[in-house]
């Protein structure tokens, strides 16, 4: 489906067992990439040395290199430096020059690397370069994951083609804030550099950073957008096109996300409209989709949309008014500027809640501005997770 990629998968044998848990991506020499990695001031080591190199612009072939099962965070100056040495390691056997090669690493944060281990694994992941698929490398990026998330997509420009594959992985310490815990997302659209790390941005701020599963960040996030250059085409008559397939294939990916949140049986999707900017129609959002009582209403598909507005006057933003708050549970009014709907009963909101899909629609006037947030229920099993996900 995308030319120019040679992807090559191999496991450790230790945390993981036989599973895939390590992957290489080479990308050739036309490529070019977009970085976006976690604002949380904890960063991991591969992050900081992501952040190093992102904005180097090497014209050779370029290389991503995954460990699933740790997160080299926490783990100071011995952490970074066992990273440096395994990009080195890659670089040798590749003949790449190692400012091209960006480590990621996921996982558990504060244990050193098995830098033995993930050598042997990583040698092992060249000899497979043009072996693995999609697939392979989707699982090899795996933690807590139930299920490996990959999305594809192909659209007409003209008479031409463009090709999207997305891979991302994470369920549970996720508000990105900027991207999400891992995710790769390639295309074959020839773009430059201004023009990749734009779209990313745009298109991150309404998707991956518009998702929370706890309202914690990891130290690992980090998204890739990268481009091989292949195929050229009028940027500005298709920018519309362009965006909005590239959007579709970033939210599908968020919506897995969502789905295989840790202990997740419901994906919850809040759109606030009708304040001043889309900052405070977020903010609203995220207040909601982050209320632990929320969550867990939605677990017991228990309806109690009192819950859901006492959150977002909560949201500390000035425009809220009573008055003008209008809510609904799916198809089904329940506020109409700030008086109870008399076409709402309680067994339509448990109809809506018995769904693995919620939506809810919350809207204070008449202003264009909206936000959509996607989160998920809070269960029993989330807490068990997280109670001995060490061990």
């Amino acid at each position: 489906m995308l030319k120019n990629i040679k992807i090559g998968c191999a496991s450790t044998a230790t945390k993981y067992g036989t599973r895939l848990d390590t992957a290489i991506v080479k990308l050739e020499k036309n490529a070019i990439w977009s970085g976006l990695f976690t604002s949380n001031k904890f960063k991991s080591a591969p992050v900081e040395i992501c952040l190093e190199k992102i904005n180097k612009n090497i014209s050779e072939p370029k290389v991503l290199m995954i460990n699933a099962g740790n997160a080299n965070a926490a783990t100071g100056k011995r952490g970074k430096k066992d990273s440096e040495n395994l990009i080195e390691e890659v670089s040798s056997l590749l003949d790449v020059s190692g400012d091209n090669i960006l480590p990621f690493s996921t996982g558990v944060v504060g244990e050193l690397l098995d830098t033995t281990k993930l050598s042997q694994a990583f040698k092992r992941c060249t000899d497979q370069l043009g072996k693995n698929s999609w697939k392979d490398f989707a699982n090899a990026i795996m933690t807590t994951d139930t299920k490996h998330k990959i999305v594809k997509r192909e659209f007409a420009l003209g008479n031409q083609k463009v090709n999207v594959i997305g891979v991302a992985k994470g369920v549970g310490m996720i508000e990105p804030n900027m991207a999400t815990t891992l995710s790769f997302v390639f295309t074959d659209l020839k773009l430059s550099k201004i023009q990749l790390k734009k779209l990313h941005k745009d298109i991150c701020d309404h998707t991956f950073n518009a998702i929370s599963i706890d309202g914690d960040q990891s130290p690992s996030d980090s998204s890739i957008f990268a481009t091989t250059s292949e195929k050229k085409s009028d940027i500005k008559k298709y920018h519309k096109k362009i965006k909005n397939n590239f959007l579709e294939v970033f939210r599908e990916l968020a919506e897995k996300l969502v789905l295989d949140g840790e202990g997740a049986t419901k994906l919850i999707k809040i759109r606030v409209s009708g304040l001043s900017s889309y900052r405070a129609s977020k903010k609203v959002a995220l207040k909601v989709a982050n209320s632990p009582l929320v969550k867990t209403a939605a677990y017991g598909e228990d309806p109690n949309w009192g819950r859901i507005i006492t959150a977002a006057g909560n949201a500390g933003v000035n425009e809220f008014d009573m008055k003008k708050l209008s809510l609904k549970i799916g198809n089904y009014p329940v506020l109409i500027n700030g008086n109870l709907s008399l076409k709402y009963s309680e067994a339509k909101g448990k109809k809506e809640f018995r769904k693995k899909i919620i939506n809810i629609e919350i809207k204070f006037g008449k202003a264009k501005q909206s936000a959509l947030v996607m989160t998920s229920d809070l269960s029993p099993e989330y807490i068990s997770i997280n109670s001995d996900y060490r061990s």
